[in-house]
């Protein structure tokens, strides 16, 4: 049972970890997004400045963030 909860809450988990489709924009040619973060995740060495070069590459940047 306690195995059970465990791979439950590994899975859960999973969900809500990586960047968020709504903070980049996309060029008309793009990569599918969750494609190109898996990709530069991978590739990235958890460094962000390499990750935003690697979703670069595959048509993504990220959107600017506008204050109030």
């Amino acid at each position: 049972m306690r195995r059970l909860i465990i791979l439950a809450a590994l899975a859960v988990s999973a969900c809500v970890t990586g960047p968020a489709e709504k903070d980049w924009v996309g060029a008309e040619d793009a990569q599918p997004f969750q494609t190109a973060a898996a990709a530069c995740s991978q590739t990235s060495y958890n460094i962000e400045a390499n990750f935003i070069t690697c979703m670069a590459g595959r048509g993504w940047v990220k959107a600017r963030k506008t204050g109030s």
